[in-house]
Order: C-alpha cells, then structure tokens, then sequence
C-alpha cells in the first residue's frame, strides 16, 4: 500500500464524483482507492538506458548527403 505525501493533491474530478455520492462509508471506500489508483499511476519503471547503435544503422547516404532507406 503507497502512502500520499503532504503535497499529494486529489484530482477534481475524483472530487467532483465523490460529491455525488451520499453515503460516508461508500465515498471514503472510494476515496480510499482513488488516492491508491493515483499514486500507483505516477510511479514510473525503470529502464535500462538504450545503446547507442554503431554504424548508424543501415542508412545509405545519398549524393546530397541525406539518408535513404531504399535500396536504389
């Protein structure tokens, strides 16, 4: 379970729904997993960081100086 930090901030439009609901005990159950929902949304995973690729890939350069795919 992911605890909000003191600037965690509740979006408005969880807010706005969570106004149209009437009984406390429904409202803080879902109030509970939107906070849940939103923090597990802002992790992002890591990544290993891509290598560079030698050689450039299999462009050919044309006589401009540009790169082309085709096999002309």
């Amino acid at each position: 379970m992911l605890k909000p930090n003191k600037t965690f901030k509740l979006s408005k439009q969880t807010k706005r729904f969570m106004a149209t609901i009437v009984d406390p005990v429904a409202r803080n159950s879902f109030k509970r997993d939107m906070i849940q929902a939103e923090l597990a949304a802002a992790i992002v995973p890591k990544r290993e960081p891509r290598k560079p690729q030698q050689g450039g890939g299999n462009y050919k350069t044309n006589d401009t100086g540009t790169a082309s795919t085709s096999d002309e």
